[in-house]
């Protein structure tokens, strides 16, 4: 490694007017927060007011693999980026005060450059993708049209007040000389340039052993890419196509554990990035084919966030009111179980399993089984069960849920004491009541498109009546109390008496809602009695077998 990394000692300033650099496309965007800008302004202040340097950490290149000569920026683009703002804010304000020669010769030199080769005037630094756009824009003084929400606006707003606060008219100035000239000479730096960036991810993550101040998506891609050998551009590549479906880095890092956990069982966030590690420094392990699975495990993943999403258009089973469980019930736990049936089982066979799973969760969920370590744990094990051919059918996954599914006597206990309903989930759960109702009258079940606008959920004792009556309001949210009524009925009902209800309800295609028309009067009692009805109703919904 010595020989083929150079390290050296430097100032910020001066690595931005000696050398071309570039944030690599895959890094993450720029993810400081006016927080971290107002304690790096601080810090430079106060080292500033004790005439004393301040060094800032380590900065990680690799030496460009294009002829364009940029350093790729592996570690230190936050600070980069910050300082490069900063002397944007600079110049701006040297313009504002008619100290344009000033300005010009502080963009000259820090921000933008003549390169020779190119022919022309190239900017220093090069941002990701994500940011590029509004860095160009505070390049050219026009980010009055950036969203307030911008990050690099946000940077740039804080680094502008805070000059104005130093030097507040132009007869202060030099103050403004005297910060770039800081960050020129005294803001010290350890610079690691290694010759290639599957070198400088080795660095990385020798610097950053102790993951400080880094996500769990920086230090999994850090240690992918150190393992990328003559395969950079491959794990380049496939890590943005992963990173790209996720709106946020602990989303990404979620799919990653779960796809860990269905071959390996549970692990918390914590330790997946040593798991990981660990796993891929074992004989035989390939970084490449980790990748490549991690690419077929997303599929599916995605797919059982949308149930539209092309990935079913070949399946026979309906598995859309399944998908709309996890969804509306935040089944995050049993996840690993479905990527690993639908990566090891036929297709067929899986989604049959997720209908199942969906039934089991909902069972687990009013018995207050799902969330904690212990159900986890035992999704891992069954993950693992299917991913090892151990578990072949729903059977063998069943065996290792055992402690999760509460038997029909504890789940209509637990649905009768389990209190208030969230709207959506209470569309779901009615839905599901209706169809098993129907079975259990040995009628076809309606094809129910319950998860429309046009279906609502109707408040049989009025929630107006709860605010007056403390005996109503602790049970005006509870399934009991509820009921799908179409749009069309429900758009006048508002707090009318139940009397007045009834006709609504007697026009209604739900035959449970229906059945509300034959009652005299609905009360506390009622709703208890109903809750008792639809519970024994939820044993044929949600099946324990």
């Amino acid at each position: 490694m010595a020989k083929e990394t150079d390290f050296d000692h430097d100032q910020l300033g001066h690595l931005l007017a000696d050398h071309l650099l570039e944030v690599p496309r895959y890094q993450r965007s720029y993810a400081w927060e006016a927080e971290n800008v107002e304690e790096f302004l601080d810090d430079l202040a106060k080292a500033r007011a004790k005439g004393v340097s301040y060094f800032v950490g380590t900065t990680v290149f690799a030496n460009s693999p294009n002829s364009d000569g940029r350093l790729q920026v592996v570690d230190g683009q936050q600070r980069l980026a910050t300082t490069s703002v900063l002397l944007i804010a600079i110049r701006d304000l040297l313009s504002r005060y008619g100290k344009n020669d000033q300005a010009e010769k502080m963009a000259e030199r820090y921000l933008k450059g003549y390169v020779l080769s190119e022919e022309r005037e190239v900017e220093r630094l090069i941002l990701s993708p994500k940011n590029q756009r509004a860095y160009d824009l505070l390049m050219d003084g026009e980010h009055g049209v950036l969203d307030d929400s911008d990050p690099i606006l946000t940077c740039y707003k804080i680094c502008l007040s805070h000059l104005e606060e130093l030097a507040p008219t132009a007869a202060e100035y030099q103050r403004l000389m005297e910060v770039s000239a800081q960050l020129e000479k005294d803001v010290q730096v350890l610079v690691a340039t290694a010759s290639n960036l599957s070198e400088a991810y080795v660095i990385f993550e020798t610097l950053n052993d102790r993951g400080a101040d880094l996500t769990t998506a920086d230090l999994l891609k850090n240690f992918l890419f150190s393992q990328a050998g003559p395969h950079m551009r491959f794990f380049e590549e496939n890590w943005v196509s992963l990173e790209t479906n996720f709106d946020k880095p602990d989303d990404l890092v979620k799919f990653i554990r779960y796809e860990y956990a269905s071959r390996h069982g549970a692990v918390s966030t914590r330790k997946l990035y040593r798991a990981i590690q660990e796993d891929l420094t074992q004989e035989g392990a390939d970084a490449k084919g980790y990748l490549l699975r991690l690419a077929d495990a997303q599929k599916i993943y995605l797919a059982l966030r949308d149930p539209d999403n092309q990935y079913w258009s070949d399946v026979q089973v309906d598995v859309r009111d399944a998908l709309l469980a996890y969804r509306r019930f935040g089944f995050e736990s049993s996840i690993p179980v479905l990527l690993a049936a639908f990566l090891h089982w036929r297709k067929s066979s899986a989604a049959k399993l997720l209908v199942k799973m969906s039934q089991w969760s909902v069972r687990s969920l009013f018995a207050g089984k799902i969330g904690a370590r212990l159900s986890e744990d035992a999704f891992g094990q069954a993950a693992v069960a299917i991913s090892s051919e151990a578990a072949r059918t729903q059977a063998d996954v069943r065996s290792h849920l055992n402690k999760l599914i509460p038997t029909d006597t504890v789940f209509k206990a637990a649905f009768c004491a389990f209190g208030p309903v969230a709207p959506g989930r209470a569309k779901y759960l009615l839905a599901m009541l209706e169809k098993a109702n129907s079975r259990r009258s040995n009628k076809s079940p309606r094809l129910l498109d319950w998860a429309s606008n046009g279906i609502n959920i109707e408040h049989v004792l009025s929630q107006h009546s709860a605010k007056v009556d403390d005996s109503v309001s602790a049970v005006v949210d509870e399934i009991g109390n509820l009921a799908l009524l179409e749009k069309k009925l429900n758009r006048d009902l508002g707090d009318m008496a139940f009397g007045f209800k009834r006709e609504a309800y007697a026009g209604s295609d739900f035959a449970l809602t229906k059945n509300l028309a034959q009652l005299d009067a609905w009360d506390v009692d009622a709703i208890q009695n109903r809750t008792a009805e639809l519970a024994s109703i939820a044993c044929i919904a949600w099946p324990h077998r």
